[in-house]
């Protein structure tokens, strides 16, 4: 009896042992709604989202401040300095994204929202989209500005210093361009390190005559591409289209 008694001792014993084995190592569930995404309709709770990971004291310098339409209303901070190369407020400096007027690694966090169109030749923009955003005659136009802009942009931020690069893919002469594939590895060749990349979706967008008959998807999306500055260039992993 005795013997028959111990055993189920021993047995009850390792069965606590288990359970207590078993609730420490059971990891807590995060709540969907407490996650960043990579994905949103928000452009504000994007941003908002971004800068919760990766700049928490905000931005510094809005170098494409435009109409400020990124800071009203939303769950963050102007920035401390704010340019645009044709300012529409007093207390927006005048200067080029290619040449800042800020001493080198002097700044923390940029936010930079260039234009994204190509194709236009004429003296007055054309269609519902170049007519509300301004844009570049040819592609090697467009893409020689973010080239320069880059360079300049990581001679102003400080070392391990952030910087938010929204852009659009965009279409032209049948040709598809990925943009933020040449963002990304022209970035990474002058030392930027791309820490993340953010989809903006929406849910509808303006249709020109030239989506009548389409030879590629209308883009409902567009990106927030995060990178940091490091001190020697990175290799670039990424190859443009």
């Amino acid at each position: 009896m005795k013997k028959h008694k111990t055993t189920e001792i021993i047995n009850s014993s390792e069965l606590q042992t288990d359970n207590i084995v078993k609730a420490d190592f059971t990891p807590p569930q995060p709540k969907q709604a407490d996650i960043i995404k990579s994905i949103n309709y928000d452009q504000k709770a994007m941003i908002a989202d971004i800068l919760k990971l990766y700049s928490p004291s905000g931005i510094e310098l809005d170098c494409t401040y435009s109409k400020g339409s990124f800071y009203k209303n939303a769950p963050y901070s102007e920035p401390e300095y704010k340019s645009d190369l044709a300012p529409l407020f007093d207390d927006v400096m005048e200067a080029d994204a290619e040449n800042l007027p800020f001493y080198d690694d002097f700044l923390k966090s940029i936010m930079f929202d260039p234009p994204f169109l190509v194709g236009q030749n004429k003296a007055e923009p054309t269609g519902i989209m170049r007519k509300r955003f301004s844009g570049f005659r040819y592609i090697k136009d467009l893409w020689e500005f973010y080239r320069g802009a880059l360079k300049e942009i990581h001679r102003v931020l400080e070392p391990n210093g952030i910087l938010i690069f929204k852009c659009q893919d965009t279409v032209n002469g049948s040709t598809n361009y990925l943009s933020h594939a040449y963002i990304i590895n022209e970035a990474e060749k002058l030392g930027f390190y791309t820490k993340d990349l953010f989809v903006l979706l929406a849910k509808s967008r303006l249709i020109g005559h030239n989506h009548k008959i389409q030879k590629h998807a209308r883009k409902f999306h567009s990106y927030f591409l995060v990178f940091v500055k490091k001190d020697k260039p990175c290799t670039p992993i990424h190859t443009p289209v």
